[in-house]
């Protein structure tokens, strides 16, 4: 911090220029005063903002020409003069030409034809997060972010449904014209903007990498004037947002005793009573600090900044830190005719994780058990028969649950990435209307990691009447596990742009070619036994045995297939008296993930729009204010991730006899066949929308209905035996998604001290797999939850990852349940609805907003409740209510300790609402000529939630992949919600 304070001021006397100051006052039309204008001086670029009563004070010579500009006021230019008051006229159309990042190249927000969906840095920081995808949730129309509060972890996107299972599921993510796989090594603060592409019309110019969405990111950059310092930051702590009360010791012994019919099987006067969710948590912190640098000159400007991000999880051990540094430069030759632009962002992570089974531990171990005997060997769960207490000498183990906090103790793991991106473009202005871009991207990723397991020592703690002498000399006394691993991707993007603008008309024309590898990438692993215990020693070099065979060091080294696209595109947009809006694109792309016969594919789109409000009837309305209905049809390809479904493997060990003496060789076998016809996955969609202003521009909105069919989905088969022992990936099957998206804002002022702003959006989404043709597709289940249970299946007619189980239909003369014959659909994780709503305003100095974010018509299942083995801890809630021959309409079956049929038992009612962050904010009043503005906030995050779910949270990503078939929808070894508070500071200079 002290670096900073000192760079701060070493800055800030770089400001000095000008002697005199010129101070005034910027109005809108009626008088309101109108902060944060930016003044600028254009001879000598001096600049600054108008504060909250919209007074300003800026170094300039009288009769110095300064210009004003805010959106949604005309850019206005005067002289100079002490105690001037300037007056903008509204402009309400200036927010349709804001410009939107589309594929290769860039659009006035009027003129787009497609679904688009655009979120400013403002917004983005409103939610502190170490991912910017995590702080965008419920503010853009069908887009469905689950978020995942382990710290480092992603959160999972979906963008109109889900539309594939096998192929890649995930949008493409454009930085700067770099392409990525997420956005966890770039920060939130660097963001300018946030362009969500979601309708194929909008996606067919990225062709394949396209097909589930697309998010562009512009960064910030530095912009002409003198230089500009900003310094943000901000320390919180963060607490479980809700728990799970589970049974004490005396309850926890009345449940078992029921089941195993007894009174006295445990004693209610146990000598321990834990609370195992809080040995294994305590309060999480986080800490960002941020500072920016920028400015720039008539030929060139510059930006660098530098963020480090700091989070202590609340899972004991969890720890992740993250430092960004970038640099973005531009400079412009050759009398502006030649653009070179320069973008590097460097991210090094360090990143300790701990297994999230402690979780689901620590909800299923008896309370009964200590963390630690008195004799200080670790709890287990044995049980005195004579006596019915815990006991470190008893002979019964009555639950097969390991203890989590010498789970905690005993996992060692730590990992570290360095990530470089990074890109160099230039743009040549050939003729005034015609321009060559040329663009150079790539992504470089090295890992390294080590997992210290102590055998001897877990072996000890599960068997705590065990001694060293005990344990066998076979066996490992510890292994240690290092890694290494690097990735590389790059995209190089080459495109003219012809723009002719002549009387009423405006065409653009974008023809040019894109080149992509991506997936080139090595592991490498080493293993060895015995090492050194201390840390500063682990090298596989040191291991007390040597031993070149087994159980000695074992090396494995892994390289992938890199994936290679090709493309060919073009795009034609025309504009009409700002009326009559039509762009085609094609784009024809080959990719390596395929045979030779089937790597092309080609991908055509077109969307009009009529600017309805800009006709001569409607000049005269006066609460409309702008109208515009589009629509568009588009085609996408969908080969992400493929082009390991398609190669034959081989796979060893399988030895066979050879010869007149019969001699034993190695040999190998190919465990499934391959399609040689497996081909794109191809997208198809129709988007009808309709944009609108109205009551002077107060009420804002857009409204979206789309019909999005993926056909030829990938689908695995079972043939007969004879034909492949495994099952082979084939396309078979169509999957829609059909949906609406309505989006509103009011936007207004009650004086000149106070105004305020509402928005929402609701989206609705109905997903299906409508049919498959192959006659061998059959029974594809999943959704494990490690007790010999399975609980979803895909099956034609229903959403993709429904839960497929056995449904309740009562409760027999026993207290046991009684089951349906087959198996029933009980739903689907993914929503069928999602909404967000905002509101927030400024009076006088302060300022406030309100963020929510809510599901619907979605199902989870309480996979931690249901993974029961015997003699687990039970919910409180299930004690309260559950059958006995006096209680026979209990919700709750007789006390078990059975493994539970996967059943409705289990399927809980996944909707929840949300509010994601409620911040408060004070800007001082300017005290000092070189500080620019001072603002002090506090936010709350995820303070509140809202849900009938009874497990720690409805937010189930199911992991990093978010597998429609894995865990997504299960809570099950999942990190709870978290609730933050925390304190921030932003400076500018």
């Amino acid at each position: 911090m002290t670096r900073y304070i000192i760079i701060l001021v070493a800055l800030s006397s770089q400001f000095l220029s000008h002697a005199q100051e010129i101070s005034g006052r910027v109005t809108d039309s009626k008088g309101f005063p109108l902060p944060d204008v930016v003044v600028l001086v254009l001879e000598t670029q001096e600049n600054t903002t108008t504060d909250f009563n919209g007074n300003f004070t800026v170094k300039a010579e009288v009769g110095d020409e300064i210009q004003f500009l805010m959106i949604s006021f005309e850019r206005t230019t005067v002289k100079a003069t002490q105690g001037m008051v300037v007056v903008l006229k509204d402009d309400s159309d200036q927010n349709l030409d804001e410009v939107v990042v589309v594929g290769y190249g860039t659009k006035k927000a009027g003129s787009i034809t497609g679904s688009v969906s655009q979120i400013k840095s403002a917004d983005i920081l409103k939610t502190p997060a170490q991912s910017a995808v995590q702080a965008i949730q419920g503010r853009a129309a069908g887009v469905n972010i689950v978020t995942n509060d382990e710290p480092g972890a992603n959160p999972s996107i979906r963008i109109r449904g889900l539309g594939t299972l096998l192929g890649g599921r995930d949008p493409l993510y454009i930085i700067d014209g770099i392409e990525a796989s997420s956005l966890n090594g770039l920060s939130p603060n660097e963001i300018e903007t946030m362009d969500i592409l979601k309708d194929a019309s909008s996606l067919a110019i990225y062709g394949q990498k396209g097909s589930n969405g697309v998010v562009v990111i512009s960064t910030k950059k530095g912009k002409r004037g003198t230089m500009k310092v900003t310094f943000d930051s901000y320390y919180g702590q963060k607490f479980i947002q809700r728990e799970v009360e589970m049974s004490d010791s005396y309850r926890f012994a009345y449940y078992n005793n029921t089941a195993q019919g007894s009174s006295s099987y445990f004693n209610f006067e146990q000598p321990y009573n834990t609370n195992w969710l809080n040995e294994i948590t305590s309060t999480g912190e986080v800490m960002s600090n941020h500072i920016a640098v920028s400015g720039g000159s008539e030929n060139a400007n510059y930006y660098f900044g530098a963020t480090n991000y700091k989070e202590k999880g609340i899972l004991d051990g969890t720890e992740f830190e993250r430092t960004n540094i970038n640099s973005r430069n531009e400079f412009r030759l050759l009398e502006d005719r030649l653009k070179i632009s320069q973008a590097v962002n460097v991210s090094i992570v360090g990143n300790t994780p701990k297994p999230l089974s402690a979780f689901t531990n620590a909800y299923k171990q008896a309370p009964i058990v200590p963390v630690r005997f008195e004799n200080g060997r670790w709890g287990v769960p044995l049980r005195n028969p004579e006596t019915g207490l815990i006991d470190i000498n008893g002979s019964d183990r009555f639950n097969n649950v390991g203890n989590p906090v010498s789970q905690l103790y005993y996992t060692n793991e730590k990992n570290k990435n360095l990530t470089l991106f990074g890109s160099v473009g230039a743009e040549l202005k050939i003729l005034d209307e015609l321009i060559f871009t040329s663009n150079f991207g790539a992504t470089f990723d090295w890992s390294k990691g080590y997992t210290f397991t102590p055998s001897r020592d877990i072996w000890l703690s599960q068997n705590a009447t065990s001694e060293i002498q005990d344990y066998s000399p076979n066996a490992p006394i510890n292994i240690l596990n290092q890694r290494r691993g690097d990735s590389y991707r790059w995209n190089w993007d080459n495109f003219l742009t012809y723009k002719k603008e002549f009387d009423k008309h405006e065409f653009t024309v974008t023809v040019g070619m894109s080149r992509t590898t991506s997936n080139v990438s090595e592991n490498l692993s080493g293993t060895r036994w015995n090492v050194p215990e201390q840390s500063n020693y682990w090298s596989l070099d040191l291991s007390s045995y040597n031993n070149e065979t087994a159980p000695g060091a074992v090396v494995s080294n892994l390289r992938q297939t890199p994936l290679v696209s090709l493309a060919y595109f073009g795009r034609v947009d025309y504009e009409f008296d700002n009326r009559y809006l039509l762009t085609a694109s094609v784009r024809r792309e080959g990719i390596s993930a395929f045979q030779d016969a089937k790597r092309w594919g080609v991908f055509p789109a077109v969307s009009a729009g009529w600017v309805i409000s800009n006709e001569n009837f409607m000049q005269n309305s006066k609460h409309i204010n702008y109208l515009k209905l589009r629509g568009g049809y588009g085609e996408v390809g969908n080969g992400n991730t493929l082009n390991a479904l398609n190669i034959p493997v081989f796979a060893a060990g399988f030895n066979y006899a050879f010869g007149p003496d019969q001699t034993i060789y190695p040999g190998s076998n190919q465990p499934y066949q391959v399609d040689p016809n497996l081909t794109w996955e191809t997208m198809k969609e129709f988007d009808l929308g309709l944009d609108f202003k109205v009551l002077n521009n107060k009420l804002s909105g857009s409204l979206d209905v789309y019909d999005r069919k993926s056909e030829n989905v990938i689908l695995p088969v079972t043939l007969p035996t004879v034909l492949s022992p495994e099952r082979v990936t084939v396309n078979t099957g169509d999957v829609s998604n059909r949906g609406v998206e309505f989006s509103l804002r009011w936007d207004d002022k009650i004086n000149d001290n106070l105004n305020y702003w509402i928005s929402g959006n609701i989206s609705y989404n109905k997903n299906e797999l409508t049919s498959v043709s192959n006659a061998f597709f059959a029974d594809y289940i999943g959704g494990s939850i490690n007790n010999g249970q399975w609980t979803k299946q895909v099956l034609v007619g229903e959403a993709l990852g429904s839960f497929y189980v056995y449904e309740v239909t009562g409760i027999d003369n026993d207290g046991a349940f009684t089951y349906s014959d087959e198996r029933v659909v009980a739903g689907s994780y993914l929503p069928t609805y999602t909404y967000g709503l905002s509101f927030g305003g400024k009076y006088r100095n302060f300022d406030f907003s309100v963020d929510t974010y809510g599901v619907g018509g979605n199902k989870l299942y309480n996979g931690k409740k249901a993974q029961r083995f015997g003699g687990e801890n039970i919910e409180y809630a299930v004690l309260e209510n559950f059958w006995s021959p006096s209680n026979p309409n209990a919700e709750n079956p007789l006390p078990f300790n059975t493994i539970p049929t996967s059943s409705t038992y289990y399927i809980e009612d996944g909707a929840f609402f949300r509010i994601n962050n409620i911040t408060v904010g004070f800007t001082l009043p300017k005290f000092y000529e070189k500080i620019e503005r001072v603002r002090f906030y506090l936010t709350a995050i995820n303070p509140f939630i809202f849900t009938k779910f009874t497990g720690y949270s409805p937010e189930l990503a199911g992991g990093n992949n978010a597998d429609p078939l894995g865990n997504a929808g299960i809570e099950l070894d999942a990190y709870p919600t978290n609730k933050t508070f925390l304190l921030g500071l932003n400076v500018s200079f």
